[in-house]
């Protein structure tokens, strides 16, 4: 193994904790504060009882004001967030790390910690996470205020919001929202499946609905509601309104909530002392990442290779095949990225042992980046249940630009570092397209994304297409120009020949007959 035995790191807590606006109890928290709510309970669920006991290393995932400062809330926040959350849990450390933005933070966040557990830098480490989105709108809609503000001079590795997946020219072009990334991505998957509009709007409506079915029975899901039906899920309607092309209301991450998740991961010399109990110990078997380029960049827009690789690599360190897995749990921002994903390992959409153990981001919640911990957190628990079997989790960063895979068990292993430079180099292998950030002339739509007001009204159209010349371009509509988002929501619009050309702050396309 290399390394100590008794250093092997075991995962011995874990706690999700999730406050609704009609709770009894509702009391408003901040984000620090949730997010001290859940690592209480992990560190109780660890047996550590007494305040700071023994934790010598605080992970915090970035959270979603952290990450996206010009999106951020009027109400302050921490200058440190890792030794803001330490401080209300009374741990004192220099060991405090800030991730790096993006869904796959959590799953890579219990790598790093069972890494340095095995070297023996640390015998106990707290991750930990959450949000207060709802609660966030929730003030500003009622005209009313809060200080969440906080300065701590104290050690931190803050590593910055790192969102390096996107180019100048995506943003320069009226890319910024996920939807809209994600929306090129699914209407190229959808094109490449030959699959018309309405067609793929029930496909992704039969993908979502048994997680809504996960999520309804799930007491830390942030709304209590019924399960949606396939039928609600593919109709379009003031209740499911189209937000951008293809995507409806009920198929996309629900954001705005208050949910925190933490796990606590130790040495097994430290699991000893505190007399875990072996069934409650989690051990991580198998893991993988990998990452994409820019999507406007990608050979092929409508598929992300990377989850395939990681998911299969995970299985294979593990010792395992997809029929070992008893549980799964995927990343499921949006359709294209559980479709993907499933895929890419031969895994069947309608396969008994479901895609969720919480309910999925758009049904369960989306706590910004801190969605996985979530899931890992529930599959700590489901696997107590369940000794000896397997469960898999897959976290997604950015627009399909980064995999994070663990295959996690009851069943104990001796912990092997392993790094995933053979996935970099096979997706560093795989060509990508010439590109032009000044397109003039005539060009085809490869892929395009709409946006629509609250009145379903078409707007911006943004396309991704190629000049005669071959090159890639991105481009967006004049803003005087209400016929081509209408046209292009009335009538097919991959394929459709277009003229581009270059302007300030951007790049404009108009339809051409054909």
């Amino acid at each position: 193994m290399g390394q100590n035995a008794n250093n092997n790191p075991v995962l011995v807590g874990a706690g999700q904790f999730t406050e609704r606006l009609e709770d009894a109890g509702y009391r408003g928290l901040s984000p620090v504060e949730i997010t001290a709510e859940a690592a209480r309970i992990a560190l109780a669920d660890a047996s550590i009882t007494q305040a700071g006991q023994g934790v010598d290393a605080l992970y915090a995932i970035r959270t979603f004001e952290d990450s996206v400062p010009m999106l951020a809330f009027p109400f302050g926040q921490s200058n440190n967030f890792p030794q803001s959350v330490a401080r209300r849990l009374g741990i004192e450390t220099d060991r405090a790390v800030w991730a790096v933005s993006g869904g796959d933070s959590p799953q890579n966040l219990v790598v790093e910690a069972c890494e340095a557990i095995a070297r023996g830098e640390i015998s106990t480490a707290l991750l930990c996470g959450g949000e207060a989105m709802s609660t966030a709108r929730h003030l500003m809609q009622s005209g009313k205020s809060a200080d969440w503000s906080e300065s701590i001079d104290a050690p931190v590795e803050d590593r910055g919001a790192g969102i390096d997946y996107v180019t100048g020219d995506e943003l320069t072009n009226g890319l910024g929202a996920p939807m809209q990334f994600h929306g090129l991505i699914e209407n190229a998957r959808r094109m490449a499946k030959g699959k018309t509009r309405d067609e793929w709007q029930l496909e992704m409506a039969r993908l979502f609905a048994p997680l809504s079915d996960v999520a309804a029975v799930n007491p830390f899901a942030a709304v209590q509601e019924t399960p949606l039906s396939v039928s609600e899920l593919a109709s379009v309607n003031g209740a499911n309104r189209r937000v951008v092309d293809p995507y409806s209301t009920r198929l996309i991450a629900r954001d705005h909530v208050n949910q925190s998740a933490s796990l606590v991961i130790v040495a097994s010399h430290v699991a000893d002392a505190l007399r875990v109990p072996e069934a409650q110990r989690i051990y991580l078997h198998g893991y993988a990442r990998a990452s994409e380029r820019a999507v406007s960049l990608r050979h092929d827009v409508g598929a992300a290779p990377s989850a395939g690789l990681a998911l299969n690599a995970a299985l294979e360190r593990a010792g395992c095949s997809l029929s070992d897995i008893a549980l799964f749990d995927f990343y499921s921002c949006f359709p294209v990225a559980v479709a993907n994903a499933i895929e890419a390992i031969g895994l069947s959409p309608d396969d008994p042992r479901g895609l969720t153990i919480t309910g999925g981001l758009p049904y369960f919640g989306a706590p910004g980046n801190n969605y996985s911990m979530h899931a890992i957190a529930e599959m700590a628990v489901r696997l107590r249940r369940r000794p000896g079997e397997f469960g898999l989790v897959a976290a997604n960063g950015g627009f399909l630009s980064k995999y994070s895979v663990g295959v996690y068990s009851t069943s104990p292993v001796a912990f092997q570092s392993i790094d995933s430079d053979d996935l970099a180099r096979q997706m560093v292998s795989i060509p990508t397209v010439p590109y032009s950030e000044r397109p003039n002339g005539r060009g085809k739509i490869e892929t395009y994304t709409l946006s629509y007001d609250r009145d379903g009204v078409p707007g911006k159209a943004i396309a991704l297409g190629r000049l005669e010349t071959g090159e890639r371009f991105l481009a967006r509509s004049a803003r005087d120009d209400q016929e081509t988002p209408r046209t292009m929501a009335d009538q097919e619009p991959i394929g459709r020949l277009i003229k581009v050309s270059s302007a300030e702050g951007g790049n404009l396309f108009s339809l051409l007959s054909e």
